[in-house]
């Protein structure tokens, strides 16, 4: 579980990076939406897909009642991603805002307000 405390400021500033990515990487950006929007839609943590996409630990996030088959589905979807030519800069733009956590910094991705993200919230 991720605690974090996201200054207003912060999430702009974020916001703005992911904006710049759209324009300058589009495809990368186009599949880094397709995953965001797939995780939401299967109602999986965005740690987990944080943690598979930057390779980090995943066990703490681990899917525990979905089939194995939508599981392989899912990180074949992510594998696209980490595979894209473009992937080190997503991954540098999740590093330099990783205290906001992925759940922000994705929900920013799905076109969510700053405003609304402000403040201390926990998500997983």
């Amino acid at each position: 579980m991720v605690k974090t405390l996201a200054s207003l400021g912060d999430l702009y500033a974020a916001k703005e990076d992911f904006g710049e990515l759209r324009i300058q990487y589009p495809e990368v950006y186009e599949q880094l939406l397709h995953v965001v929007s797939l995780t939401r839609q299967l109602q999986m943590k965005y740690g987990y897909m944080g943690s598979l996409l930057m390779d980090e630990d995943i066990t703490v996030y681990e899917p525990e009642y979905i089939k194995d088959s939508i599981l392989t589905l899912y990180q074949k979807e992510v594998q696209k991603l980490t595979d894209h030519q473009d992937v080190e800069v997503v991954r540098q733009t999740l590093k330099k805002h990783r205290e906001i956590g992925y759940p922000k910094l994705f929900l920013l991705i799905l076109g969510a307000k700053p405003e609304m993200l402000k403040g201390s919230t926990i998500f997983k």
